[in-house]
């Protein structure tokens, strides 16, 4: 017979891919920031649509690195639901026109 022990992901910290809110998120990114550039352009292609309904422009392939210090310096914004944070904040930060 074997046993097997794993860690208990109870006291675990959410991943920057599992955060609920911003504020998770944020505190997710500290420990991964790679992860945390990867979620927002997870989050771009998920509810960017190409009807022409979304005004996003984005300046350079670089355009997710400031994402996270635009979220951290909008503490109104820190309970939403991440992906909506997310996305909101790229409609902030680089509209067209």
């Amino acid at each position: 017979m074997f046993l097997l022990l794993f860690a208990s992901p109870v006291n675990s910290a959410p991943s920057v891919f599992s955060a609920p809110t911003i504020k998770d998120y944020l505190i997710a990114c500290s420990d991964d920031q790679s992860g945390c550039i990867n979620k927002v352009g997870s989050v771009l292609m998920d509810k960017f649509t190409a009807d022409g309904t979304t005004s996003i422009c984005l300046p350079s392939p670089d355009y997710a690195e400031a994402v996270p210090k635009w979220l951290s310096s909008h503490p109104e914004i820190q309970n939403m639901p991440t992906e909506d944070g997310i996305y909101l904040t790229l409609k902030e930060m680089y509209p067209c026109g």
